[in-house]
C-alpha cells in the first residue's frame, strides 16, 4: 500500500512538472497548479499519512536529532514515502517559483529548462543554477531577495 502511494504521489508531481516545464509562462501553471494546488493536495496527503502514522504508533522510535534515529524512523516505508512527498512539495513550490522568475527575468528557455530539470531531480541545485543565471542575466537580488510574482 505504501509503494501505491509513493506511485501515485510520484506520477502527480511528474506530471505537474512536466507543465511546468512546457509552459513556464502560464499563469494557470507556475501560480496556481505547481504553486498552490499540487504542492496543496501533496501536502494534505503528507498530513494524513503522517497523522495516520503518529495516531496509530506514536512518534518514531529512536531520536530523530541523529542519523541513527532518522535511518531507523524511515526504516518504515509509509514514513519513508511520506518523507518524500515532503520533498515532492517544497521542490513543486520551488521550482514554481524558479519558472515565474526565470520568465520575468527573460532567462532563455534552455537556460531556464536546465534549472527546473535539476530543481525536479536534485533541488537546491536546480535553485542554485537558477540563482547564478539570474545573476548573470543582471536581475540580481534587491534588498527583500527574489521577486515573487
Amino acid at each position: 500500500m505504501a509503494e501505491t502511494y509513493f506511485r501515485v504521489t510520484n506520477t502527480v508531481a511528474l506530471l505537474a512538472w512536466i507543465l511546468l516545464l512546457v509552459q513556464p509562462g502560464q499563469r494557470w501553471v507556475s501560480q496556481r497548479l505547481c504553486a498552490t494546488m499540487v504542492p496543496g493536495l501533496l501536502a494534505v496527503s503528507y498530513a494524513a499519512v503522517i497523522g495516520w502514522k503518529l495516531a496509530t504508533g506514536g512518534p518514531p522510535p529512536g531520536d530523530l536529532t541523529t542519523l541513527a534515529g532518522l535511518r531507523g524512523a524511515f526504516a518504515d516505508d509509509w514514513v519513508l514515502a511520506a518523507a518524500w512527498t515532503h520533498y515532492l512539495v517544497f521542490d513543486m513550490v520551488v521550482g514554481a517559483w524558479v519558472a515565474r522568475d526565470a520568465v520575468r527575468c527573460g532567462v532563455a528557455w534552455p537556460l531556464r529548462s536546465v534549472a527546473l530539470v535539476l530543481t525536479f531531480l536534485a533541488g537546491p541545485v536546480g535553485f542554485l543554477l537558477h540563482l547564478v543565471i539570474r545573476q548573470r542575466h543582471g536581475a540580481g537580488l534587491d534588498a527583500d531577495g527574489p521577486q515573487v510574482n
